[in-house]
Formats: structure tokens, C-alpha cells, sequence
């Protein structure tokens, strides 16, 4: 389950254009945040996807990707053009016959092969078209979605919906949330289906499964997203789309992690039932301009309890440590952070504001210094994300040291046998 949204330069503050994502994905999925340069490759070159092999493409863009560590594609992305994309599982009454070009390789494919918002929504439909969206897209068992996608660069931004081998790509006016379900009706600008007598099908009427939709809460998130950027459009940015990441609903002071029923907050916390062990794992927001591209990224699980750090193009990712498992990973920033992360879910209500007091303070300065080093030296801005990296690790730790020294103790029985259960899955010494 996760959450995208953004903002176009006609509703932010600064004239950026910015996209958000929450990559919600099972509770010891870890998140990696990865750096790949362009790359040049012959012709009739191929590359292994997810599932299957594909045609390389000739020139493939620099990419910042967040990853689960499995996956070949992403959760969250972005290249050195601008392009950013958000990605969501969706569910459709279409049934992938094989192995194609999951959800998680659509969005690395955009980013790789794409110089524009455009140009993603082509890379797109050429995929579905020609290989479907079959296979697994997820760490444990066999589950495979269709695909859901917002794609934005430094002036525009498109909604792309997948159903099977069949899509539809709506632009957006000003700002736009998508979460696990069909946007797009009669009103696509562009799509794998033909006109009939020069009416447009609907693409949600004819394929969406509305009792899945129903389900991940869905239409919920997307509401929440959507109301407090149209609340604050015109004045719109990066903190704002971060603090929308971070949104637990109206009532945040009476907020339960474990509340019942579906998961219908944008910031996701696994709870005690099946269709529950889904947790916000990673997030990003992309701040594009003319002036060029910052990345946000927390790198690290549970978004508000996470400090959004900058990368930019051109530069190393800062040292995090090894790429994390899906089990304990020793010196892996992921895993570092769950100390603080499994640990604060034991007095969530109490710690969250601390937490949040030491965390907001820091990354403020962060976003407020980020944008103006866009056109900055590559020195300049290595220096920025080394320094921001190095700082927001630096409070983590000292969290984490505090929160050691307490009795951990989670006193809901289910959900205390839940976080049981994933740490020995995860051999997590907590």
C-alpha cells in the first residue's frame, strides 16, 4: 500500500515543482537508497527486470532510487532530469497470463529511460503494451497488482493508470493525489484504448476492482492527501508535502497505532491484523526547477519518526552502511534506525513530540538551505549532504541511546506478539 501526490510550480510557494511517496511495504522489507550513473550500451543489449528480460535501452539517465532490497525496480525515484515518479499497487479484474514488467520496474524504467513527465507516460504504456504486468511484487509469498503511477518533472506531471496490458495517462492542472486505485475514467489524455465512435472508454468503469480498492483504505488516503494540498495551494512546499507523509489523521493526539480496521492513514503503521502488516518503509520528495533537482529521502521506516535528508545528482550518496536485508544487517542504516523506530512504538503518543521536537529543528535547516544550492558546485553540494547525513545521524543515535535506557514494553497484547513475531522473523536483537 502506499501514497503519491504532488504539486505543480502553479501551486507551490517557490515555482517547483514537487512529488511525494510513501513506500509502504511489508514490516521487514528495508529500504535501500542507491545512486546508479547513466550508462551507455550497444545495440540489442538486454537487461534482467524483476521477472524477465527486456531490450536495454541504448542511454539510461543517472538515477537516485529508494529499493526494497530485493527488488530490481523501486518504490521511490528520480533522475538527473527532473523526472520523478511515484508508484502504486492497484487492482484490476485482468489477469497477467506471465511474467512482465511489474509495478516496482515500471517506476525504474521511467526514471532510466525518460528526459520528461511525457516522455515517462510513453515509457509506460510501451511496457504494459508489449510485456503486461505479471509477477510477484512482493518479499514473502507470491502476490502480484497492477500498477498505479504519478510522474512529474520541472513543469508538468501526469497520472498513469495499468490494468493488465491496457493504460491511460491523465495530465495534471495544478495538484493531484493517487493512492491504491483507478483515477482515470472517460477523461485520459492518452491511453491503449480506441475511441468508439469517437467516445473515450472508461478506464476505471471497465477495469477496476472496487472491493480491493475498498479494502487498503484507498479512497481515504487519497482524500486526506488531496484536501491538504488543495488547502494549501499557491503556498505550497517541501515541508508541507513532508508534513502530508506524515499525517495520521485530524485527531493526532488521540492517534492509536494499532487503531482497527483498514489502513486508512497516509502515514502507515503495521497493527495486529493480516491485511495490516504494512508499514511506511521509506519516503521521498522530489523538489524540481529550472535551477535543477533536489532529492529528499529518509532512507529509514516510519516516516514521522524520520528526518528527510538531500541528495543531488553528480555526488556519491552519502556511506549508510551496507545495503540492508530483509533480516538484521549490522551497521545498515535502515536497521539502526528500527532501534529507534520498534522501540518508540512502545510509548508512541508520549515520544512522538520529543522525538519530532529534536527531528523538525534539523530539518528545517535542511530545507531551508536545500533548494538555494540546486546551481551550487558539486563540492558545494557534497559537502551539504554529507553534513545534512552526518547530523541527522548524529540525533538518531543519541535517540536511540536515550531509548535504550528505558523499559521497553509494549502493553497491547496482539501487538506486542505482532512486533514478537517480526523481530524473531528478522532476528532483530531489540
Amino acid at each position: 500500500m502506499c501514497d503519491s501526490f504532488v504539486a505543480l510550480g502553479n501551486s507551490t510557494a517557490d515555482g517547483s515543482v514537487l512529488l511525494a511517496k510513501s513506500a509502504d511495504t511489508e514490516v521487514n522489507e528495508a529500504e535501500h537508497v542507491v545512486r546508479v550513473p547513466s550508462r551507455e550500451y550497444g545495440e540489442g543489449a538486454l537487461v534482467r527486470i524483476g521477472h524477465r528480460t527486456i531490450p536495454q535501452a541504448q542511454h539510461t539517465h543517472e538515477i537516485i532510487l529508494g529499493k526494497s532490497f530485493w527488488a530490481w525496480g523501486a518504490e521511490l525515484g528520480a533522475n538527473e532530469h527532473g523526472v520523478a515518479v511515484g508508484n502504486e499497487a492497484t487492482f484490476s479484474n485482468q489477469i497477467n497470463q506471465s511474467d512482465g514488467a511489474c509495478c516496482l520496474d515500471l517506476l525504474r524504467l521511467t526514471v532510466e529511460r525518460a528526459a520528461s513527465a511525457k516522455e515517462g507516460v510513453e515509457v509506460i504504456g510501451h511496457h504494459v503494451e508489449k510485456f503486461g504486468q505479471g509477477g510477484n511484487c512482493q518479499m514473502m509469498g507470491n502476490y502480484s497488482f497492477d500498477s498505479g503511477l504519478l510522474v512529474a518533472d520541472a513543469s508538468e506531471a501526469y497520472v498513469v493508470n495499468c490494468a493488465g496490458s491496457h493504460w491511460a495517462a491523465r495530465q495534471v492542472d495544478d495538484v493531484m493525489a493517487i493512492s491504491n486505485r483507478y483515477q482515470i475514467s472517460d477523461d485520459w489524455d492518452a491511453s491503449s484504448l480506441t475511441p468508439e465512435n469517437g467516445a473515450k472508454p472508461n478506464f476505471r468503469a471497465q477495469f477496476a476492482d472496487e472491493a480491493l480498492e475498498r479494502s487498503c483504505g484507498a479512497v481515504a488516503r487519497e482524500s486526506a492527501a488531496y484536501e491538504r494540498l488543495v488547502a494549501r495551494k499557491g503556498s505550497i512546499t517541501v515541508a508541507d508535502m513532508a508534513a502530508i507523509l506524515r499525517h495520521v489523521g485530524d485527531d493526532e493526539e488521540n492517534y492509536d497505532v494499532c487503531y482497527p480496521g483498514v489502513p486508512d492513514k497516509v502515514c502507515m503503521h503495521a497493527a495486529p491484523a493480516e491485511d495490516r502488516w504494512w508499514q511506511a518503509t521509506g519516503a521521498m520528495v522530489s523538489d524540481s526547477s529550472a535551477d535543477g533537482i533536489v532529492v529528499w529521502m529518509t532512507g529509514t521506516s516510519c516516516t514521522d519518526l524520520s528526518i528527510f535528508k538531500p541528495l543531488f545528482f553528480g555526488i556519491d550518496t552519502p556511506n549508510v552502511g551496507p545495503a540492508p536485508l530483509g533480516t538484521y544487517t549490522e551497521g545498515a542504516l535502515w536497521w539502526r534506525h528500527e532501534r529507534l523506530h520498534r522501540r518508540a512504538m512502545a510509548d508512541y503518543a508520549a515520544l512522538k513530540p520529543e522525538i519530532r521536537a529534536d527531528f523538525d529543528a534539523l530539518e528545517e535547516q535542511f530545507f531551508a538551505e536545500g533548494p538555494g544550492l540546486k546551481k551550487a558546485s558539486k563540492s558545494q553540494q557534497a559537502e551539504f549532504v554529507e553534513d545534512c547525513w552526518r547530523r541527522a545521524e548524529g540525533v538518531t543515535s543519541a535517540w536511540i541511546e536515550r531509548l535504550e535506557k528505558r523499559n521497553y514494553f509494549l502493553q497491547n497484547t496482539d501487538y506486542r506478539a505482532m512486533w514478537d513475531r517480526f523481530n524473531r522473523e528478522a532476528s532483530f536483537p531489540i
